[in-house]
Order: C-alpha cells, then structure tokens, then sequence
C-alpha cells in the first residue's frame, strides 16, 4: 500500500474514534464504589455510591452545606457548593430534609486536609431513595 492510502486510512479511523468518544462520553456511568473503597489513587475521579445522609451542617461563611454520608462501611463528607444548593432547593429539596435520607450521589473524589472528601458534581447528581 502506498503511504498516502495509509494515512488516510489511519486519518479516518482516528476521526471516528474521536466523534465516537465525544457523542459517547455522556453515556458512561462512573463506577459504583463502597465508602471503604475510597483511596487517594481515585482523586478527581467520578464516583457514584449510596448511603444515609446522617448529619447536614452549612458554612458559616457561604451557602456550602456539608453532609456526613454512611453506607455501612464508612463515612465521608459530600460538598455541595451554592450553585448546586440553589438548583437542589429550585427542585424543592431542602438541605435539613436529607438529614437521615437514603441517598445515590455522583461525586467528585478530593482530599482535604489530609480526608477523603466528595464534591457533589450537580444537583442533579443526588437522588433521594426510598
């Protein structure tokens, strides 16, 4: 084969392996994971995972609101920043009624001060269970 062949075909295929990556990105899950998982290997890594909301406390700074979330094998602090309280109040939930609500999130892994922390990526990214 000629080089100008190979190139376009290798041109090509790495075109659709793009266009294929972009249109399919919105559909992969991040992973489920238990609390007890949750290591510094994963920072800035999607998570998703399920526990009881067990305590809500706010900034005294900003409309940041911290919950203590358990699911049986540990716990871990989930942020929700103020944009996201907004939109999660704007959904008519309020932060004091997750206080011992099962809930599914999707978060962000971090560390701060040395503990493993979630950041909550959207307000749509909290689910109430029953």
């Amino acid at each position: 084969m000629e080089d100008k062949v190979i190139y376009k075909i290798a041109l090509a295929t790495s075109i659709l392996g793009l266009l294929g990556m972009v249109f399919s990105a919105d559909q992969i899950d991040p992973r489920e994971i238990k609390i007890k998982d949750i290591n510094r290997g994963m920072m800035d890594e999607d998570v998703s995972l399920e526990g009881v909301v067990q305590n809500v406390k706010k900034s005294s700074q900003s409309n940041t609101y911290f919950l203590d979330i358990m699911d049986g094998t540990g716990k871990i602090s989930l942020i929700i920043f103020d944009s996201n309280v907004v939109d999660l109040q704007n959904s008519n939930i309020s932060m004091s009624s997750l206080l011992n609500r099962r809930v599914k999130v999707t978060a962000k892994v971090s560390e701060y001060k040395g503990k493993m922390e979630l950041i909550l990526n959207s307000a749509s990214s909290l689910k109430l269970l029953v």
